[in-house]
């Protein structure tokens, strides 16, 4: 086989199967870039600090209190906030650690709520408002649906949620002997 120093495309979409996206991945592009087309990455960044500022100062001041225990005396929130709270230090995110045992309940809770965000084992929810469509009424929606969320999931650890009492007990043992197992 020879080979031309000059391109000689093939003719017809075949020329398109190798080493070029597909003609729908295309129109997702040219849609989303005539999104972006509407504003600036500065104005974008502006609104994202403003989102992710409110977010925090809600999480900070929203009244948020879990039930007395040996590990959570009342009024401290079961979650602290990781991220830096300098803007110049963070992006869009901001990672919340919750106290021990809560991420499951509060998981199911978002979810159940419509609510997307991103968890890391063992504790910690990334919650990250987008600045293209996220709003300030929607983070003031998601801080009252985060809310519920913690109290429920602190009722339900502490064995205070009617009809949901966490009673497990973990044995020695288990299948095939090989670890720990829960039996409710």
């Amino acid at each position: 086989m020879t080979h031309s120093p000059d391109f000689v495309p093939i003719h017809g979409a075949a020329g398109y199967q190798i080493s070029n996206p597909s003609a729908l991945d295309l129109a997702a592009v040219l849609a989303s870039l005539s999104i972006f087309k509407q504003t600036s990455m500065s104005a974008l960044r502006a609104k994202s600090v403003h989102l992710t500022g409110y977010l925090e100062h809600l999480l900070l001041t929203y009244p948020l209190s879990a039930p007395s225990t040996e590990n959570a005396p009342t009024n401290e929130k079961p979650f602290t906030i990781l991220t830096p709270s300098d803007p110049a230090h963070r992006g869009a995110q901001l990672s919340l650690r919750l106290q021990p045992g809560l991420l499951d309940a509060v998981m199911k809770e978002l979810e159940d709520s419509g609510v997307v965000v991103d968890e890391r084992r063992p504790d910690v929810v990334r919650v990250a408002p987008a600045p293209l469509y996220n709003t300030f009424s929607e983070v003031w929606e998601f801080v009252r649906i985060w809310r519920g969320a913690c109290e429920r999931a602190v009722e339900v650890r502490d064995g205070k949620a009617e009809g949901e009492r966490n009673e497990s007990l973990s044995v020695e043992g288990g299948r095939e002997d090989k670890g720990w197992s829960e039996i409710k």
